[in-house]
């Protein structure tokens, strides 16, 4: 890989992104200097630390920065085999007619949140480019009473196929998936499978100026159904979880607290839900720990609100979640650093492969491998190594 062909791949995201050179190297953490350099082929793209920082400030894979779709982090617990079969089934289940497979396979939808909720990635992609492949087969010959049926497995696995690539840090797998499982939501005018789809949607266009727009019309979609169906209301509440995220990236402070609110009120009705939201009182309080550490507010998180219990969320996958984000925001100040690297250590406990693939665990140990006395310690650089930082 040349400099010359890593800068101008460089560029051509960059511009993709809509970003300028000062935008994309605040995001990544370098100075403007520093891109121009990389653009412009005087300085090499050969540290893997570099790499990784662009990639997650262009929101790409590593893969689909350099060229090289078969460039692995160290620690990555899925394949380049297994990831490009998922990207074939991607790909026949936005155009069926490639599909090369057989339509009567298993489609077994639980499993798959069963290993999402695990963090079992190296199992839940092989399952997930196998079920895109029979529903794209399927969707040539299924008639009658069986397309119901059909289309439900469809936004299941389109929703599970899109939170999976985003978890991943691969964006490529998840906006063709997203309109398919939109589109059979639509045809099936039922209100939960409405918000599964559209909340896929969301998280596929998250990195986008415009997801916001994307999320307030999926938030219209559902609040009509909102006090007479549960699972629509817990979807409803998520779509304003999701909407605060993203406000408080832009640093919209008070619209990303009212999005918080009225979740809170939400959950305050629903109660704690068990299904593939997790939606409830729990998972409101860890998603507001979340917006803290977008607004950069981490250092309120040091005592947790009243009542909180992280155990009241039975997905290993959430409470993994919300142990790394508390990491980060317990580094946006100084002197909690040991209870910073703790809480790490808790989630890799949890769900090893969710600390691997997690850029936010990433961003918290580069951190605290920078700060006096952790640079040196082996068990933070034995975790750092697992999550694939080299250096």
């Amino acid at each position: 890989m040349t400099s010359d062909h890593a800068g101008a791949r460089l560029r051509r995201w960059r511009l993709r992104r809509g970003l300028t050179q000062r935008v994309l190297a605040e995001l990544a953490g370098f100075s403007q200097g520093y891109v121009a350099q990389i653009e412009g082929g005087l300085a090499p793209l050969e540290r893997r630390a570099t790499r990784e920082a662009l990639a997650r400030a262009l929101q790409i894979s590593v893969g689909e920065l350099t060229g090289h779709p078969g460039e692995d982090r160290r620690g990555f617990p899925v394949s380049a085999e297994a990831i490009e079969r998922l990207r074939g089934g991607v790909i026949a289940m936005a155009v069926p007619d490639v599909a090369d497979g057989d339509d009567d396979g298993d489609v077994d939808t639980a499993l798959l949140d069963r290993y999402f909720e695990a963090c079992r990635y190296d199992l839940l992609v092989p399952a997930l480019a196998e079920m895109l492949t029979v529903l794209a087969a399927r969707s040539r010959t299924v008639t009658g009473p069986a397309e119901r049926l059909h289309r439900r497995r469809t936004v299941e696995v389109c929703h599970s196929t899109v939170c999976t690539g985003a978890q991943l840090g691969l964006p490529d797998l998840t906006l063709a998936v997203a309109g398919v499982g939109m589109r059979a939501a639509e045809e099936l005018g039922e209100p939960e499978y409405l918000g599964l789809a559209s909340y896929a949607r969301i998280r596929a266009v998250s990195a986008t100026p415009g997801a916001g727009r994307v999320a307030a019309d999926g938030i219209d979609r559902l609040s009509p159904y909102v006090g007479a169906d549960p699972a629509a209301a817990g979807a409803y509440g998520m779509h304003h979880l999701i909407s605060a995220e993203l406000a408080a990236r832009a640093g919209r402070s008070a619209v990303a607290w009212a999005h918080i609110e009225e979740a809170a009120a939400v959950a305050a009705h629903t109660g704690e839900r068990r299904d593939r939201f997790n939606f409830g009182p729990a998972n409101v309080a860890m998603w507001r720990l979340a917006v803290l550490v977008a607004l950069g507010e981490g250092r309120a998180a040091r005592v947790a609100p009243p009542g909180f219990r992280p155990e009241a969320v039975s997905s290993a996958h959430r409470r993994a979640s919300y142990l790394i984000d508390l990491s980060r925001a317990l580094l946006q100040g100084r002197g909690l650093e040991d209870d910073a690297a703790g809480a790490l250590y808790r989630a890799e406990a949890i769900a090893p492969q969710q600390v691997a693939v997690s850029a936010g665990a990433r961003d918290a140990l580069r951190v605290l491998l920078s700060r006096p006395r952790f640079g040196r310690d082996s068990r933070l650089r034995g975790l750092a190594g697992r999550a694939g930082i080299r250096d």
